[in-house]
């Protein structure tokens, strides 16, 4: 994997927002003289940009003891209470090592209940550092953080910072690529050096300057879908959404399986295609950025039994999420009710007009 294989082991090889590494190393090491007003570093950027690695590598390179908080976790106010608050009043391990707690993509916390509010109070009550990572510092989800926190905004490396290592990989892998197919590469990836290092992985070597962020993901899905592309222009389109392509191909892949005049043919092209998906539900189990080109290449393989026949539908599970999170902000404690009679608790429950109290 290259993104295992050239991944930087020390702050010196990081590419990009060298004018940065200072001001994080400063706030780190004057912490205790600084806690009463910077508590926190809140530290944003693009996807794939090297936060969580910049974020690695500076506490490895000073030899702090990391407690991570990630999306993986259960980060809703019951558990930061019960097994994070504890945590924040231990300066030193055993061994010596300096605690610093580190909460990755705070601005994706829709489904973590508390969480936010509960991160403040930490934030407030913290003996250690803490450090959070997001994508968009505007996200109104981690608003209330900000006043207790010191920016820090990572911003994309340049295309001259980028082609060395480039360089370096395609001279050590022997990889045929021109100059300019590099440029439009660079400039299809927006900043995601993960991206840059799947698509050389993979092979992918077609580039039309489109910005990743502006892309149809219904075309997208169809190109994925279509029978008569292969696996490199797959791989190129799936990159340019990979966030989404996943959900949008399990969407889709059965009202556009391969059709079959034996009705067993077709339960095994939607066996394959549903088998490649769960073996992408593994992988994102795990977590881990490195796996994202298995990730890749088993939601393109799902594809390898379908045609695009007609419409490309939405992720329902998307709607559904929506309206599960909208539904806990509204949601009323009706033990607490006492004021309302029977009738006005039961209209509440099947979602009519709120009715005035007595």
């Amino acid at each position: 994997m290259f993104t295992i294989k050239y991944k930087p082991n020390k702050i010196e090889d990081f590419i990009g927002n060298k004018n940065n590494i200072q001001p994080f190393i400063r706030w780190l090491l004057e912490w205790d003289y600084n806690k009463k007003k910077e508590k926190c570093l809140l530290i944003s950027g693009i996807n794939g940009i090297g936060k969580s690695l910049l974020v690695e590598l500076i506490l490895k390179k000073h030899d702090y003891n990391i407690v991570n908080l990630s999306i993986d976790d259960e980060r809703d106010k019951d558990y930061i209470n019960t097994y994070i608050k504890p945590l924040l009043k231990t300066k030193k391990t055993f061994n010596g090592q300096e605690n610093v707690l580190v909460v990755s993509d705070i601005d994706c916390g829709g489904n973590d209940y508390g969480f936010i509010s509960t991160l403040t109070d930490c934030i407030k009550e913290t003996k250690i550092p803490i450090i959070c990572i997001c994508d968009n510092k505007y996200s109104l989800n981690i608003k209330p953080i900000l006043n207790y926190s010191v920016d820090l905004k990572l911003t994309k490396p340049s295309f001259d910072e980028i082609y060395k290592l480039i360089y370096k990989i395609v001279i050590n892998e022997q990889i045929k690529i021109g100059k300019s197919s590099v440029e439009k590469l660079y400039e299809q990836s927006n900043g995601d050096i993960r991206f840059i290092l799947n698509s050389l992985q993979l092979g992918s070597r077609k580039a039309d300057g489109k910005n990743i962020q502006s892309t149809n993901i219904f075309d997208t899905t169809g190109k994925l879908l279509d029978m008569d592309l292969n696996l490199d222009e797959k791989n190129h389109y799936y990159w340019l959404a990979h966030d989404i392509h996943t959900l949008m191909i399990h969407e889709n892949y059965i009202y556009h399986t391969l059709s079959a005049r034996d009705e067993l043919k077709k339960i095994q092209n939607l066996s394959y295609s549903a088998d490649s998906l769960s073996d992408v539900d593994l992988f994102e189990s795990i977590f881990d950025f490195d796996l994202s080109s298995y990730i890749a290449l088993n939601s393109i393989k799902a594809t390898t039994k379908c045609n695009k026949k007609g419409m490309i539908k939405f992720p329902q599970i998307l709607g559904k999420i929506s309206s599960i999170n909208k539904n806990k902000r509204e949601k009323v404690d009706y033990e607490k009710v006492v004021l309302f009679d029977k009738p006005i608790i039961e209209a509440i429950k099947k979602g009519k007009p709120k009715l005035k109290s007595k």
